[in-house]
């Protein structure tokens, strides 16, 4: 598996063949996005097994719970991965992250008819998932040349997709096993929910031994030896007065604007809902009109296209740049979610009957919708996230904002059942296309980061500030 993962690595490396480690942190890389996406992928093939059951049938709040568990995981691992990424450092985050998840895959397996215990596992699986977005993409960052910093985080991106399509693979031959959910009997739909969750050992176990072997970020190890020589000062000098907070850093007026354009989007990117429908595809399909397997085989198609697309697009993030791929991607996804809320619209409000031809036409409009999100915000919503942190906010920064990211997609995914049983699918797809316009207008104000280093972007920055405060003076 993880000569697979090293096999990607080299296709994005070919230019910095005298750096020996290079191949291995990508590799390594690729493997952190793919148990994020595994993360997030298995339980929309899970998720049906589950509603269908004795215990859960007609309980859809419970099964949106135990969904967005993972989201609440993340939401908590935000409030702390900065300050653990400065106080252990990238790497130790990274060994962490999948430690805990390998402990969560056979609580997750079986617990199933104890709600609380199920409840906490996936709480555990969200909380690796969430210390992995932090730190991955902040130590590839900190340890990638400029030249190649977009194509490296397209590995974490194509193999986030990658992990989306392999789970909704394995969902698939599950489902060939067991049966669909609607007519696997009871003790097969106990066994599919498990073996769509077991299988993710073998490459997690793969993250945690490789991720022992990787370097630290060479930032975290400058800052830390700064942190031990201004605490001798400090031990010398009585006097001295302690650093701002961290609060204040991030609220000071060069470092502003980059915080809350990327605290916007990564919010934008969670309430346009690509979390929440990637979570409940199958379902969604089903009642688009796709029956049995159908919705499973669909779901695999749109998340291959996922994978695909990611492949140019982190071709064309150095060349074409950030700004120019958000504004696309936003705007043709935009109209992708207004598509399919237009075939629920019809079904729900216009009695057109759901069958294959609309569960056909819903699935072209995922596919639509997954090109242009896979080509701009799939992929740079962690470059802009890591580019535009400046080095002092940088952990504590991204921490915040992806708090906020997963606060959005925690509330969404958790309600998701009832709010379609109150207001129908189609509500919720023309509430995500509203802000995919706002996203969209959001990417209009991100600065160019392409090929720039970080301290590049600092001055970026710092260059606009000092420009502002000149301009105060003369008037």
């Amino acid at each position: 598996m993880f000569y697979v993962f090293a096999f990607f690595g080299r296709i994005f490396t070919v230019k910095i063949e005298t750096q020996k480690s290079i191949r291995y942190l990508l590799a390594l890389a690729g493997l952190g996005g793919f148990l994020y996406g595994v993360d997030f992928g298995v339980i929309a093939a899970a998720e049906p097994y589950m509603k269908a059951m004795d215990i859960y049938k007609d309980k859809g709040a419970y099964v949106s719970l135990v969904v967005g568990a993972v989201m609440l995981g993340g939401l908590i691992s935000s409030i702390t991965a900065g300050f653990l990424c400065e106080l252990f450092g990238r790497k130790r985050m990274i060994v962490a992250s999948a430690a805990m998840f390998l402990a969560a895959i056979p609580v997750v397996c079986l617990s199933l008819t104890s709600f609380p215990v199920l409840m906490a596992g996936r709480i555990l699986q969200g909380m690796s998932a969430g210390y992995m977005a932090v730190v991955m993409p902040m130590y590839l960052a900190e340890t990638l040349p400029a030249d190649i910093r977009g194509r490296g985080t397209g590995v974490f991106q194509f193999c986030l997709g990658l992990g989306l399509v392999v789970a909704a693979g394995a969902g698939c031959l599950v489902a060939t096993r067991y049966g669909a959910s609607d007519t696997a009997d009871a003790a097969g739909r106990v066994a599919a929910w498990g073996a769509n969750f077991w299988w993710t050992m073998l490459p997690v176990a793969v993250l945690f031994f490789g991720s022992l072997r990787l370097p630290e970020s060479p930032v975290w190890l400058e800052k830390s030896a700064k942190r031990k020589v201004e605490s001798v000062k400090l031990e010398k000098d009585d006097s001295s007065t302690p650093n701002s907070s961290t609060l204040d850093s991030l609220l000071s007026r060069r470092y502003v604007i980059p915080f809350l354009l990327a605290c916007l989007v990564l919010t934008f990117n969670k309430t346009t809902g690509m979390s929440s429908f990637t979570s409940y595809l199958v379902t969604i399909l089903h009642s688009a009109g796709f029956e049995g397997i159908f919705a499973n085989w669909g779901q695999l198609a749109v998340k291959l296209t996922n994978m695909l697309v990611t492949i140019a697009a982190a071709a064309l993030v150095d060349r074409k740049g950030r700004t120019w791929l958000l504004k696309v991607g936003t705007g043709g996804m935009t109209i992708g979610l207004a598509a399919i809320g237009s075939v629920f619209l019809a079904i729900e409000r216009f009695g057109v009957h759901a069958n294959n031809f609309t569960g056909l036409l819903t699935l072209f409009a995922f596919f639509f919708m997954q090109v242009f999100y896979a080509l701009g915000p799939g992929l740079c919503v962690w470059l802009v996230l890591s580019e535009l942190m400046p080095k002092r906010i940088r952990a504590n920064g991204m921490a915040i904002a992806l708090f906020m990211n997963q606060l959005v997609a925690c509330g969404l995914a958790s309600t998701l059942h009832p709010w379609q049983e109150a207001w129908g699918w189609s509500s919720m797809f023309f509430f995500f296309a509203v802000n995919g316009v706002l996203y969209f207008i959001t990417a209009l104000f991100i600065p160019e980061t392409k090929g720039k280093s970080l301290d590049e972007l600092e001055h970026l920055f710092d260059k606009g500030h000092a420009t502002r405060d000149t301009a105060s003076a003369n008037n």
